[in-house]
């Protein structure tokens, strides 16, 4: 995992959308704007000493050493702070800072288990406020959807690394055992009243519209709407990052590929909710925002 000097974000290095060489050390972005900032003024971000300003992101609280994103609440220390706030609305305003942190540790230490996929867990969650937000969906629900998309994995730590972590086909034991991540995030997270219906994305995420999904091989609106929102993020990730079994495709080809999964895989009324905002999510494709 990398560290973004401009903003001190983590980025996937192997996916990172920029990158520069200066002075003979590779230096990785979050986004372009950050990595503009950076070749601006190289030296402001990798001095020593760097000349403190008291000016605070809103979002995150790191310091501003230099320019930042304004808008009416902000500042902003970069891009990814800046979409938390134009994509999650008051979201943030109803989860405590020091509870949302330990959530986002949580998911580096699950991501960082499967590192050939790293911040998959933070490029899906991305995708699925997108899509959420233009579904109209707000306040609650869309609290929901943040800390179950963030935490659907949670389930693999119980999972053994020999299993999670094996390269080419899984046996059909292999396969129910790593099956069972979804029922064992389920029960770690249900009974914390605040991520109750988070959990439900957590334990549904895996589900199809046809039924033929798991772990209960639920159909159509059974499935909980965050987690149906959730299958069409979780393969538009799926589908356009490099992994040891699949070459990343193009948007064009992801969305052919959803398009046509729609009605098995896939709730209709969500793809033709993920066609309306494709502009949206073409832009953050292989980026990492918050």
């Amino acid at each position: 995992m990398k560290q973004d000097v401009v903003c001190n974000m983590q980025v996937d290095g192997d996916n990172a959308p920029d990158t520069c060489v200066y002075k003979g050390k590779t230096y990785y972005f979050c986004s372009e704007g950050c990595k503009d900032r950076f070749l601006k003024n190289p030296e402001l971000f990798i001095a020593d000493i760097k000349k403190k300003t008291d000016i605070y992101c809103v979002a995150c609280q790191t310091e501003i050493l230099d320019e930042f994103y304004i808008k009416k609440d902000g500042p902003y220390c970069c891009e990814r702070c800046y979409f938390r706030d134009k994509f999650l609305g008051d979201v943030l305003d109803r989860m405590e800072g020091t509870f949302l942190a330990t959530i986002e540790a949580f998911v580096d230490a699950i991501d960082a288990r499967e590192h050939e996929v790293g911040n998959h867990s933070y490029r899906v969650t991305q995708f699925a406020m997108i899509l959420a937000k233009k579904m109209g969906i707000k306040g609650r629900e869309m609290v929901a959807i943040y800390c179950g998309s963030l935490l659907h994995d949670l389930g693999k730590i119980g999972i053994p690394d020999a299993i999670l972590l094996k390269q080419g086909k899984l046996s059909e034991e292999e396969f129910k055992i790593i099956a069972r991540h979804p029922e064992i995030g389920d029960r770690i997270l249900s009974h914390i009243g605040y991520l109750s219906k988070a959990s439900e994305i957590v334990y549904s995420h895996h589900e199809h519209y046809d039924g033929s999904g798991y772990p209960e091989g639920l159909r159509g609106d059974a499935i909980p709407l965050g987690a149906r929102i959730f299958a069409v993020c979780d393969a538009l990730d799926a589908l356009t990052v490099n992994r040891p079994y699949s070459k990343a495709v193009s948007f064009k080809e992801a969305r052919k590929r959803i398009i046509s999964g729609s009605g098995t895989s896939f709730d209709p009324g969500v793809v033709e909710e993920f066609l309306n905002a494709e502009d949206d999510l073409k832009g953050f494709v292989s980026k990492i925002m918050f």
